[in-house]
């Protein structure tokens, strides 16, 4: 491996794997960094394990997921090197702002070391999170995140024994219900925060979009006619609010303008899911308020192109469409990543682009439906009620953000001064957006104009002693003009 390596892509999850081996394809050094210990990303998670020593989790968690084994398998084939356990906590373009020729300098973490390493091009394949949920009770014990039910089925076979209710909304709602009634757990019911079926006939125009991707819809009804079949009660419903007292005990909602309560010890919630931007917003290049998706990402063009040149970012990082178009859209930045790096003309890199191009526009066609569809509700993205809790880090709550609002506050960052919200061990990663949403609320103007929380490195935790000892392992401070 060189000093600077040529591709250095962040996330072995679908995007990050698939621009690996589009990128070896065309001749260029790949490195890949990773925090989870194996290739797969949080799609895939311990997908070679689950396929070759688990078959009846690979049967739950299905087709769809078993499939990311091949790719894990043309991944570890392609020749790139691969840096498991491994966290990303800056990538730092200062250096390039006064020479274009210089490198990036990216800091990672891995088994207790901090240090830097440097790369000509960097693809950012950051994959997703789940958006917060701020309802009442949902801090309470025995409740957590449907992402996270998911990720305990696939690392250990963990099978929730409690009878559990599933409240929310997102495709993923459906996916995870039916890999949880293969897997054996006792489904009490799936409450529907979006009430699909009523948006979609409010706004006819998501149906055309639908036919887009016709498998995909498909797959959708068959998860909904597999609920059925197993007796699991769904019912669109409003006003979802947490009842207990040491734990949850029950889920109350309004379901046909009537007040109900059901009993659940597990509550498992989901309102989709928002890329994951903190270590592009640390990079400082543009990002820009998606209003379909509730969410900021980076702005980039067709290519996965940045504001800051050599730097792309493929997959759910850049918008949400979902595992295979991000396998599509890594290949994509790869072929953009292979031409910038001077291993294939633009000809050539547009001949091989050209059926991924054409295959993201139907993904991006379908995601309008999802995204009408399943948009979370207001109460959701713009919660009102005053007891709240918006940040759980630093325990602030929606009057808190109201009364910094009275005094003049203008925006998150103002506020995160004032109230510590957003200073907590996540960063903002769970409040950010929605406290972006409260100000755009309360002042009457977009989301994109009051702006996220600025994100500075590192944004992986790092001690002290790490940061001290990074010593000389960076590159030589550029010169300054009269030193």
């Amino acid at each position: 491996m060189s000093e600077v390596v040529e591709l250095a892509i962040v996330g072995a999850g679908p995007a990050g794997m698939s621009a690996a081996v589009a990128a070896r394809e065309q001749g260029v050094e790949v490195l890949v960094l990773d925090e989870q210990a194996a290739p797969g990303g949080q799609i895939y998670r311990n997908v070679e394990a689950v396929a070759s020593g688990r078959p009846g989790a690979a049967h739950a968690l299905g087709e769809d997921y078993r499939a990311g084994a091949a790719l894990v398998r043309a991944f570890r084939r392609c020749g790139a090197r691969h840096m498991p356990s491994t966290a990303v906590w800056e990538i730092g373009a200062v250096a390039r702002r006064q020479d274009a020729s210089a490198p990036f300098e990216l800091g990672i973490l891995r088994s207790g070391s901090a240090k830097f390493m440097r790369a000509r091009c960097v693809i950012a394949a950051t994959g997703a999170q789940e958006r917060a949920v701020p309802i009442p009770g949902a801090t309470l014990p025995g409740v957590m995140s449907v992402g996270a039910a998911q990720t305990l089925l696939k690392s250990s076979g963990l099978v929730p024994d409690a009878p559990a209710v599933i409240a929310g909304s997102g495709p993923l709602v459906y996916v995870v219900a039916s890999q949880l009634l293969r897997a054996g757990a006792p489904l009490r019911a799936v409450l529907f925060t979006a009430a699909p079926a009523a948006r979609i006939r409010r706004r006819p125009r998501a149906l055309p979009a639908a036919l887009a991707m016709p498998g995909a819809l498909r797959k959708g009804l068959a998860w909904r006619r597999e609920m059925a079949r197993a007796g699991v009660e769904t019912l669109d419903v409003a006003n979802l609010a947490l009842d207990g007292v040491d734990r949850v005990e029950s889920v109350c909602f309004t379901h046909r303008e009537r007040s109900r309560s059901m009993p659940a010890p597990l509550v498992l919630l989901h309102e989709g899911v928002v890329p994951s931007v903190h270590l592009t917003l640390a990079a400082q290049i543009e990002h820009a308020w998606d209003e379909r998706q509730h969410a900021f990402r980076p702005a980039r063009d067709q290519w996965g192109n940045t504001s800051e040149p050599g730097l792309l970012v493929a997959g759910d990082g850049a918008g949400i469409l979902g595992a295979e178009a991000a396998m599509v859209a890594g290949r994509v930045a790869a072929l953009e990543a292979a031409h910038r790096l001077g291993k294939i003309d633009s000809r050539r890199r547009d001949a091989l682009a050209r059926p991924h191009h054409a295959s993201l526009a139907r993904h991006w066609r379908f995601r309008e439906f999802l995204d009408i569809a399943f948009e979370p509700d207001e109460t959701v993205l713009r919660p009102s009620r005053p007891g709240l809790v918006v940040c759980r880090c630093e325990e602030v709550d929606v009057s808190e953000i109201d009364r910094v609002l009275a005094h003049g506050c203008l925006g998150p960052n103002q506020a995160k001064a004032f109230t510590r919200c957003g200073m907590g061990p996540c960063q903002g990663r769970m409040c950010g957006t929605i406290v972006s949403e409260i100000f755009a609320k309360r002042r009457r103007t977009g989301v994109g104009e009051v702006g996220h929380y600025r994100i500075r490195p590192p944004v992986k935790p790092l001690t002290v002693g790490e940061l001290a000892a990074l010593g000389d392992t960076g590159p030589e401070p550029a010169a300054t003009e009269g030193a």
